[in-house]
């Protein structure tokens, strides 16, 4: 396992795509230079979830997904689900190392203090790891790149395209309906909103909370950073998962 994690962390490490793209974050901030600090963090959170999902897929999908690798490694007599978990995570943390670094030169290029370093840090360390853990998911669906790159840039457009006008499309047509429970589920499927919600409390910066911290308020009222742990939390229980139970199922 451990030997099959390094191996996919270094084909990470080794691709110098996925260097520009994380140094080039530091890039993108200098357009957010002289605003005050939790507009700049939650404008940089907005370009991230832009053009970082895609890249991370496009790079991750490949390694993941390819048919004739994994058909090399199936004699092997460790559990194909756990070898599959090994790789998507060697991926995830071979992301790391770039993005944080581009991470860090964004911070200090725009002047944060520690706190709001730390917050935009550990932005990019849920995004890579939600983005990787639907590559995983998406390449054990269909275990050819093309195809499973296309449905891992579905789940982008759903959740980062999409998702706020659904929502609002939701709650105004159904808004004399006891809809809470279905609007909360709704909700809690795209953690990637509830931490721009979280973000944005946690920095007080002047910005619209939008649709969704206002159902989020209004549902749950003062509790904390709590549905953001448990938003995550159960996303990556369900993209690991069930990617690890749909690869050891497959015909590879």
């Amino acid at each position: 396992m451990k030997g099959f994690l390094l191996l996919y962390l270094r084909e990470v490490l080794r691709n110098p795509w996925a260097w520009v793209l994380g140094t080039g974050l530091a890039l993108l901030a200098l357009a957010f230079r002289g605003r005050p600090e939790g507009v700049a963090v939650l404008s940089v959170y907005g370009l991230v979830l832009l053009f970082v999902p895609p890249a991370v897929l496009a790079l991750a999908v490949p390694l993941l997904a390819g048919r004739e690798e994994w058909a090399f490694w199936a004699a092997m007599p460790r559990g194909a689900g756990r070898l599959y978990l090994a790789a998507a995570f060697g991926v995830g943390l071979g992301f790391l190392f770039p993005f944080l670094l581009g991470g860090g030169m964004a911070a200090s290029l725009l002047g944060l203090s520690p706190a709001h370093g730390l917050w935009l840090l550990l932005a990019l360390v849920l995004v890579i790891a939600f983005w990787v853990g639907v590559a995983a998911l998406s390449g054990a669906l269909a275990l050819e790149p093309g195809r499973a790159l296309g449905i891992g840039l579905l789940f982008w457009g759903l959740l980062v395209l999409a998702y706020d006008p659904v929502v609002i499309a939701l709650s105004v047509a159904f808004r004399d309906y006891p809809l809470e429970g279905f609007l909360l589920g709704v909700i809690f499927a795209n953690p990637l909103e509830i931490l721009r919600v979280s973000l944005l409390k946690a920095l007080s910066a002047p910005v619209l909370v939008g649709p969704v911290g206002y159902l989020l308020d209004k549902l749950l009222g003062q509790v904390g950073y709590a549905p953001l742990g448990v938003s995550f939390l159960l996303a990556f229980l369900v993209l690991f998962g069930l990617a690890a139970w749909v690869f050891a199922r497959r015909d590879r």
